[in-house]
């Protein structure tokens, strides 16, 4: 079987005409030295036209390559910015099932993104996984919060219910019976 091609053509342009192409298809932003019309937004064949004017010869497939991996790797970089969003003021008073549902969701975007594309560099694999990291801190905070609040709800009934057999003088037994059925606390 032939071996797939790791890089492209337009790995090997100078960095700065590599973010400039990045920024036409990613954030359409024309390059202030762009020679030609400059309204809408860019087109392969614009980035095409801007590298030979820059003196590099590059296909319109491999801009093509390049603008799949770009788009995901702005779907990579939204993701992430949601997930800074949620995060922002995330401590155990606040840590919520929504912010859960959310993270969760985010994973699966993050986990999608990174399987629909072969061809992702090594920073953009650790930009995945350190967004599936975040939204897998965002489900343990929630979850420990949910479970402190379970606990001191159980705390605060087991108290009511010993100081209630106490002043009625209701039976052990009645009163562990009662805690366990009713409030399911086991003791």
């Amino acid at each position: 079987m032939k071996a797939r091609r790791t890089h492209s053509s337009i790995d090997k342009l100078p960095r700065p005409l590599q973010k400039a192409l990045e920024q036409m298809l990613v954030d359409n932003i024309w390059p202030d030295d762009f020679k030609g019309k400059t309204t809408g937004k860019p087109r392969y064949i614009d980035l095409e036209r801007y590298c030979s004017q820059k003196g590099f010869t590059v296909s319109k497939s491999a801009i093509g390559r390049f603008g799949k991996r770009m788009r995901v790797l702005a779907r990579m970089k939204e993701s992430g910015l949601i997930v800074r969003s949620v995060m922002d003021g995330l401590d155990a008073e606040n840590a919520s099932q929504t912010q859960k549902a959310v993270a969760e969701l985010l994973t699966a975007r993050a986990i999608e993104i990174a399987a629909s594309d072969k061809g992702l560099s090594a920073k953009q694999i650790k930009e995945v996984a350190q967004g599936i990291r975040d939204c897998a801190n965002i489900s343990i905070k929630a979850d420990q919060y949910r479970q402190q609040q379970l606990k001191a709800k159980a705390e605060k009934a087991q108290k009511k219910i010993d100081e209630i057999g106490k002043k009625k003088r209701i039976d052990p037994e009645v009163l562990r019976a009662i805690r366990e059925q009713v409030y399911g606390i086991i003791s």
